[in-house]
């Protein structure tokens, strides 16, 4: 008999986890904190267990409350994939809860960032990410990369660029305004300060930050995420003004390099939109493998404002935000930022 519940503990969360090979560091406690404390989301994950009190399965959900976007259910905001873990066994039971959770609140809709086995919900794919396998010599791992690859690279690195791994908060702070100068530039709402803070606070050894610098300046930079045997490349953003010296280049080999050094063997991309065709390109020259992904909606895939980017809210937003000052933009993303999880 399978029962389902909402309250286990650390320690056998963490245990589940450890035996779980589908498990990402989006199904963990310190990420379920990190969000909460982070935007306030109101945290609703279910647990399964058997009859002996052993976890089998479980789901991670976030009730997200936004006149702008929607009120959601989602499993998991701030994940390009994150769903459900554990035994086939525990997958239904674990599914009719969420919906029983559902009917209870006022969302307009579910979202797991996963391939969901029933009928009752829709399934999309608007997104890929890219997967290298860093277990290789670093050196065959040069000689896979695209020709373009190696050669932007050399560049970047004949241009001066320079790489160093940081977990210093003057450089995170500094960090933080590249990123947002980024984001403007490109119109959209930047992270909040204190979402670098809390990630690095929370997660501590799982987090690190990569920066470029050229003439001992930081010009561009890349947080990465750790979790078993994958790194993932989370944020990265770069002073406009430089983006012609491909710091984005010697940041990415130098990821994968110390990524197979330390005996990980995924060095994930991340997220991209198959409307970002830069990006994708950007992505597959590195010797990856794109892997598609699929997410689940119930009743229904509701098209946002963010996902539909010809819409004229979404145009005015977007040219509003690059023109006002960046201490007005700043505090604007503040406010909005946490709608888009």
């Amino acid at each position: 008999m399978m029962d389902i519940v909402t309250d286990v503990s650390e320690v056998e969360w963490k245990s589940f986890l450890d035996n779980c090979d589908e498990a990402t560091i989006y199904h963990t406690p310190e990420w379920k904190r990190f969000l909460k404390d982070t935007f306030a989301y109101e945290p609703l994950h279910i647990f399964a267990k058997d009859d002996t009190g052993q976890i089998t399965g479980m789901l991670p959900l976030f009730y997200i409350k936004s006149k702008l976007t929607g009120n959601r259910l989602c499993s998991t905001p701030f994940s390009h994939s994150c769903g459900l873990v554990g035994n086939q066994e525990s997958f239904d039971s674990l599914i009719n809860r969420s919906l029983d959770i559902f009917g209870t609140i006022d969302a307009k809709y579910i979202e797991i960032r996963d391939s969901v086995n029933s009928n009752k919900f829709q399934i999309n794919n608007s997104f890929s990410t890219y997967i290298l396998d860093v277990s290789k010599n670093v050196d065959v791992l040069w000689t896979e990369l695209s020709s373009n690859a190696r050669r932007s690279t050399r560049q970047s690195k004949k241009n001066g660029l320079s790489v160093r791994v940081t977990r210093d908060m003057d450089d995170l702070k500094s960090f933080y305004q590249i990123n947002s100068m980024t984001k403007k530039e490109i119109g959209v709402p930047c992270h909040p300060w204190k979402f670098f803070r809390n990630l690095f606070d929370i997660f501590k050894e799982n987090i690190s930050l990569y920066i470029v610098e050229y003439n001992d300046e930081m010009i561009a930079g890349g947080i990465r995420i750790y979790y078993k045997d994958t790194v993932i490349a989370g944020y990265a953003a770069s002073n406009p003004e430089f983006v012609n010296m491909r710091p984005y280049n010697i940041l990415n080999w130098q990821t994968i390099e110390d990524s197979s050094k330390s005996n990980y063997k995924y060095y994930d991309l991340g997220r991209v939109s198959y409307d970002n065709e830069g990006l994708m390109f950007f992505k597959s020259r590195w010797g990856t493998v794109e892997k598609k992904l699929y997410y689940s909606f119930y009743p229904e895939n509701p098209m946002s404002i963010v996902e539909n980017r010809d819409n004229m809210k979404f145009k005015i937003a977007t040219n509003m935000m690059k023109r006002i000052p960046m201490p007005i933009y700043q505090q604007f993303s503040n406010v909005l930022f946490k709608n888009f999880g």
